[in-house]
């Protein structure tokens, strides 16, 4: 099994990361309620504005069979670019074949943003990512992540 990965440039792989992004959700594999009206302005953001992040996109014989999502910080913590893997979805037919796993090695030898540290989140239930994970040296933090939705500017709440 030969994956490639390759950062998205261009919008004609939409289609698939839409219904991969919308498979994420539905599936179970994210706890977090979301507008997934959205997910198209994120693709549109984040191709018009590659320093925000990007989207890498799992090719197996010019398919696509999944896709992460960087968003690359500084973080003083790390004293570098801490980056996010804030989606990572592989398609069911492909899972337990070392996808995720090849991705994770392509990402510590290409070190997009010049990143020293990753970070990712799990949903509690998914163990077997969690395992994953954790056999790809990720362990959690003592600090809990809070967050809060702003409204939006013109939303007179």
């Amino acid at each position: 099994m030969a994956i490639d990965f390759a950062t998205m440039t261009d919008p004609r792989p939409t289609a698939d990361v839409l219904r991969m992004m919308h498979a994420l959700y539905d599936d179970g594999g994210a706890d977090t309620q979301t507008e997934k009206e959205r997910f198209p302005a994120t693709i549109d953001r984040l191709l018009a504005e590659p320093w925000r992040g990007r989207i890498v996109l799992f090719m197996q014989q010019g398919s696509v069979c999944g896709y992460a999502i960087l968003i690359p910080y500084w973080s003083n913590e790390f004293g570098g670019v801490l980056l996010f893997i804030d989606e990572l979805f592989v398609e069911a037919t492909m899972r337990g074949q070392g996808v995720a796993q090849a991705f994770f090695a392509f990402v510590e030898q290409t070190r997009p943003y010049d990143a020293v540290a990753l970070a990712l989140e799990v949903a509690p239930r998914n163990k077997r990512a969690r395992a994953l994970y954790e056999r790809l040296g990720f362990s959690d933090r003592y600090h809990g992540t809070m967050v809060r939705r702003l409204t939006a500017a013109d939303d007179p709440a």
